[in-house]
């Protein structure tokens, strides 16, 4: 899948709903990392306002595993 428009200077796009590139007439949401699956829908028409985003869909992504062996 490709990314939503490019954000400033190059950087990712805040999270919020994006013209969905595979689906013409539909909108998805981007979390800021990637594409939600599974939040492809109809772009809402003239005056109606944009679905509320999946409380799933804002998680961070997760930490790097921890060195093996690593000790405190």
């Amino acid at each position: 899948m490709s990314s939503p428009p490019v954000g400033g200077a190059g950087s990712s796009p805040e999270p919020n709903w994006y013209a969905d590139p595979s689906i013409p007439g539909y909108i998805r949401f981007w979390n800021g990392f990637g594409w939600v699956p599974g939040t492809s829908r109809p772009e809402p028409g003239p005056g109606e306002a944009p679905p509320t985003p999946p409380a799933y869909a804002r998680a961070a992504p997760a930490d790097p595993p921890a060195a093996a062996g690593a000790e405190r």
